[in-house]
């Protein structure tokens, strides 16, 4: 199943919305891969990934020779990962 947060206005919690909803599912044992596609970053911040030094979603559509594998970050829940993302 794939669920998508998506909002053009600021503000409005999609952040907030995504991470509750992956920790709920992940705490429950799904398998979680969220893919933050914010340049601000905030996604991959609240779950603990260093998006500065990893390979990043924006790295990943810029670069058809990398996969999806090489940006995937581990969090600290063993059901949640994380494709970062940065300014």
């Amino acid at each position: 199943m794939i669920i998508a947060l998506a909002s053009n206005k600021g503000g409005v919690g999609k952040t907030t919305t995504t991470i509750n909803i992956a920790a709920s599912l992940a705490d429950y044992g799904r398998k979680v891969l969220l893919i933050d596609f914010d340049p601000q970053g905030a996604l991959s911040a609240a779950t603990g990934v260093n998006a500065n030094d990893a390979t990043t979603i924006y790295d990943l559509m810029m670069d058809s020779k990398l996969e999806i594998k090489d940006a995937i970050q581990n969090t600290d829940n063993p059901n949640m990962d994380v494709v970062p993302a940065n300014i």
